[in-house]
């Protein structure tokens, strides 16, 4: 099957999305720009195409149990492919930390317990929590796999509300917003959602399906409601703005976009193939750069000098770790 070459594009553009959202743009810009209908779905879309992608890579390669999908190096090789760039950048994170002074009190009190701690739940900086989620992707994206390949839109709908049910529990067990956002399950939906797509014929009737449209009016009207309203929802009380809800907005578009388009454009492709190794980068700009280059009086031009350095060192970053990974994965026999 030939790649798809303009997944490379969405990842590149949502990369970008990425480090606007964590820019120092205010509220008022924000809201004017109708960021909740796009530059805030950024890591919903980067889980749906996480989807996506591991589907049509499962189908390819005519993985038919899960017996053979948790096969130990195979999820060995997946883990891999996440911890050997997030393992170099956490390390240049400690270090700066350390030069600063501000991990040494964590790591008196607690020695090395604190730092593996730390590791496990992303390191520190916007978005840290993406790390740990990707690492129980890999575990979790089988079993989506397969209910979405056995019951197509049933499983589908299935994941949904199973999706509902994770955040009811969240609140009968009082889970609280920093464990919530660490966890891959507030996005089963989209992830089923992408392998929806990328399964079958499928393709051929998601674009004139009467439920997509329902989807898609939907999801705006609760992005709307929440975002400009004032509207609080009772169950899903953490993270709205990139909530399942906010899924059924998102779907039907990424769903018509990856089964229509197949252009593709040379640096924003290089850019989506060093779109988690950009993620890394701006985790830490922001920490000890940004703060500076907000000082900047334009705001078009300090968001220009934000992704040109977080693309410019992301790129460089994912091509000298990227065949260091790779002579690792292959070491697996």
């Amino acid at each position: 099957m030939e790649r798809n070459r303009f997944v490379d594009v969405l990842k590149g553009i949502f990369i970008i999305f990425v480090i606007v959202l964590h820019s120092a743009v205010s509220m008022t810009t924000r809201d004017t720009w109708l960021f909740p209908f796009w530059v805030n779905l950024a890591v919903p879309a980067f889980m749906l195409i996480s989807g996506y992608v591991s589907a049509l890579s499962e189908e390819r390669r005519g993985i038919s149990n899960l017996q053979d999908s948790y096969e130990p190096k195979r999820l060995l090789k997946k883990w891999i492919r996440f911890l050997s760039p997030f393992s170099i950048a956490f390390v240049a994170e400690w270090i700066v930390f350390r030069v600063f002074g501000l991990y040494t009190v964590g790591v008196r009190e607690y020695g090395i317990f604190a730092l593996l701690l730390d590791f496990l739940r992303g390191g520190k900086g916007q978005g840290s929590y993406y790390f740990p989620v990707m690492m129980q992707f890999v575990v979790l994206f089988p079993i989506i796999y397969y209910i979405i390949r056995k019951y197509a839109l049933k499983g589908l709908a299935g994941c949904f509300v199973a999706n509902g049910f994770f955040e009811v529990l969240k609140l009968a067990y009082g889970m609280g917003d920093y464990e919530y956002r660490l966890l891959v399950l507030r996005y089963i939906f989209v992830i089923a959602a992408g392998c929806y797509l990328a399964i079958g014929n499928i393709h051929k009737s998601w674009k004139t399906t009467s439920l997509a449209v329902g989807c898609l009016v939907a999801g705006a009207l609760f992005i709307y409601l929440f975002s400009y309203t004032g509207y609080t929802p009772k169950i899903i009380t953490f993270w709205q703005g990139t909530s399942f809800l906010t899924g059924l907005f998102l779907v039907p578009i990424l769903g018509w976009l990856l089964c229509k388009v197949r252009v593709g454009f040379k640096p924003l492709e290089i850019v989506g193939k060093a779109s988690f190794n950009i993620f890394l980068v701006q985790m830490i700009y922001f920490i000890f750069v940004e703060e500076t280059c907000a000082l900047i009086p334009n705001v078009g031009l300090h968001l220009v000098v934000s992704i040109v350095n977080c693309v410019a060192v992301g790129v460089l970053f994912y091509y000298l770790e990227h065949r260091l990974t790779q002579f690792v994965i292959s070491k697996i026999k």
